[in-house]
């Protein structure tokens, strides 16, 4: 809103001691000058008004218009129904248990309202994603695979677990979740070549889930929307806020699931640009874990991610694009990291779980991540070449 100056005050010979009031010249023009004011601020806003009811105003500025954050503690009592569907992959064959319905508080975020309805995604899963076919499910071999209902929208977030079926989760359980990077799902990053059925095939197992789990770590890990087994939502897109807010509704979930009444138990890991999506819920006034590792954190701040603009005329177009081949061995830069036929398996197993390129949006949400906003103790792994 423009200023305007005044270079004369309003003033009045008014006292305790002189109940008559004398006004000048001056001061009959000092009385008029806020009148003018009010009626040239009336003018410049029907002149705004006219202007912006001309402008053509698409889907994503609805969307800018709604990211302002609306806290909720989780003491509030309100709560929010996660609909828990289990799944357990042996031998690639999938066995779907009954779902229960757990009523949980909902995690300290943001309130946002996005354009998708809880009814639409009340019958979606795993199955309707790539890892939901017969070759998908067998890159999940030796994984218990959860459905969580996003705490916004009810959308359906894919984690997975190992170990169910040797020690029911407890409040003593040391609990990691891990975050998938921009391209690829957390299958194949975090369970390449994984479960009893490679095992029986001779090859070597490249799951980090795995060998956490034989360190008496409870290790979980979650798909994005759009990522490998959780479905794209009605925007098609994902961006880092509502990436915030589904790990929110998970760590959520697991300190439901867990018994933990506090989030000591519970860590966080982001690897590649999961990193700074995890730096975001730790930025949070309340997060819902007590350590966070940043793997592999591509958090420059030199780097400013631009805003899109405004007001457009066309509408905002999104282009399905397909993975490659080489674009999932692209990060295999340095010899002898990893074996040739470990990179191939890699590159397969990835491609079938993302065959289809997510759309990331609103990416200046990254320009958030402020390292002096973290308060929680915090492991940062990074290799120089």
């Amino acid at each position: 809103m423009p200023s305007f100056p005044c270079s004369h005050k309003i003033q009045s010979n008014l006292s305790e001691s002189s109940p008559s009031v004398h006004y000048s010249r001056n001061h009959r023009y000092n009385y008029f000058s806020p009148l003018l004011i009010f009626l040239n601020m009336l003018v410049l806003a029907k002149s705004s008004t006219a202007l912006l009811k001309n402008a053509p105003i698409s889907r994503r500025t609805t969307l800018n218009r709604l990211s302002f954050p609306i806290r909720r503690d989780i003491r509030t009592g309100g709560g929010n129904s996660f609909v828990r569907s289990v799944f357990s992959y042996h031998a690639g064959q999938m066995v779907r248990q009954v779902a229960n319905i757990d009523t949980l508080p909902s995690p300290v975020g943001t309130i946002r309202e996005f354009n998708s309805s809880a009814r639409i995604y009340q019958s979606m899963n795993i199955s309707d994603t790539p890892l939901g076919t017969k070759e998908g499910s067998m890159l999940m071999d030796g994984l218990d695979v959860y459905t969580v209902s996003a705490s916004e929208d009810g959308h359906p977030l894919t984690v997975y677990g190992i170990g169910d079926s040797v020690a029911d989760p407890t409040d003593e359980d040391h609990i990691l979740l891990m975050l998938h990077g921009r391209t690829w799902s957390s299958v194949p990053v975090y369970h390449l070549l994984g479960g009893p059925a490679n095992a029986k095939k001779g090859y070597e197992s490249r799951s980090l889930m795995e060998a956490l789990n034989e360190n008496k770590i409870r290790v979980y890990a979650m798909d994005f929307r759009g990522f490998g087994g959780t479905p794209t939502d009605a925007s098609g897109t994902v961006e880092p806020n509502r990436c915030v807010e589904d790990v929110e509704s998970v760590l959520c979930w697991l300190a439901k699931r867990h018994g933990c009444k506090t989030p000591e138990k519970i860590s966080l890991m982001g690897w590649s640009q999961g990193a700074l999506v995890a730096q975001l819920t730790a930025q949070r006034s309340k997060p819902l874990f007590s350590r966070l590792i940043l793997y592999g954190s591509i958090f420059d701040p030199m780097v400013r991610y631009p805003r899109d603009p405004l007001y457009v005329r066309n509408p905002p177009s999104i282009t399905a694009n397909n993975n490659t081949f080489d674009a999932a061995i692209e990060d295999f830069t340095i010899e002898g990291t990893i074996p040739p036929k470990a990179a191939t398996y890699f590159a397969e197993a990835a491609l079938l779980a993302d065959p289809i390129k997510a759309q990331w949006k609103n990416l200046y949400q990254f320009n958030n991540c402020d390292p002096a906003r973290v308060h929680v103790p915090t492991l940062v792994v990074s290799v120089e070449s």
